[in-house]
């Protein structure tokens, strides 16, 4: 166990005696919450479906609050033994909401690209990190926001952004840490048209199971999101993309001026 500041951080690393050189490492960012049994699915389908697992880092973000942590442990710990080839990380603190736990995992990786993720999402298509990396070449400065189907918004919305450090390094975050929960990905998704960077892969399925598509229960953590009251998170978050409208301008411009 490492402790950081007032996070405890477990690393969970799988080895593989052979290496091999691989051009991009991809980071799976997912705060996660009560789904130890839904979380083991997410992983497991990522690395079965993923052509270079080994290249591929999954890190978790768990409320120190969580009655689930013990299972989330035995789920990883079943997942060691499975596969040969992957660094699972478990970060276990208070909780900060989504984006700012987003954005505390970023800071624990060394990988090239990160996957804003979900623990309702479900990998279903073989290689898509080597999709992945074939999309990327197409934009030499790596400055792009990727998002592949997930059988729900499809082409019409980016809800799982795919971006390079260089994004995150030239802003200063992964989400945009002034929303509590809601509209990060909307945030990133408009940055990306805004610069014209927007880029989706209609033949690459990473499903989202999420309640209201009808393949999964509606659980606490589902409830413990879904607010309705005039005064909501939802709507405190809708009120942050009007009054910081200057720094979305202002991020246009720094992801602008490192593109070629």
């Amino acid at each position: 166990m490492i402790v950081e500041g007032s996070c405890e951080h477990y690393h969970y690393i799988i080895f593989n005696s052979k290496e091999e050189t691989l051009i991009q490492r991809y980071a799976l960012v997912c705060p996660t919450r009560g789904r130890p049994n839904r979380i083991k699915q997410f992983i497991e389908s990522a690395l079965i479906t993923a052509a270079h697992p080994k290249r591929i880092e999954i890190l978790l973000y768990i409320d120190d609050d969580d009655p689930e942590f013990k299972y989330y442990e035995a789920s990883i710990t079943n997942l060691e033994k499975k596969f040969s080839c992957s660094l699972i990380s478990i970060t276990l603190g208070p909780s900060v909401g989504v984006p700012r736990a987003a954005n505390i995992l970023f800071q624990k990786s060394t990988a090239d690209v990160f996957l804003v993720s979900n623990d309702d999402q479900v990998f279903i298509d073989y290689g898509w990190d080597a999709r992945l990396d074939k999309e990327i070449i197409k934009f030499p400065d790596n400055i792009f926001c990727i998002w592949f189907n997930d059988k729900w918004e499809s082409k019409n919305f980016c809800t799982f952004p795919i971006i390079s450090r260089k994004w995150i390094e030239t802003l200063g975050y992964l989400q945009f840490p002034f929303f509590e929960h809601f509209f990060t990905d909307a945030w990133i998704w408009m940055l990306a048209k805004a610069i014209g960077r927007d880029h989706y892969i209609d033949d690459i399925i990473i499903e989202h199971r999420h309640w209201k598509t009808g393949k999964s229960e509606k659980d606490a953590t589902y409830e413990k999101h879904l607010t309705t009251e005039s005064k909501s998170r939802y709507t405190r978050d809708r009120s942050v993309i009007d009054k910081f409208e200057r720094y979305f301008h202002a991020d246009v411009g720094a992801l602008k001026e490192v593109m070629d």
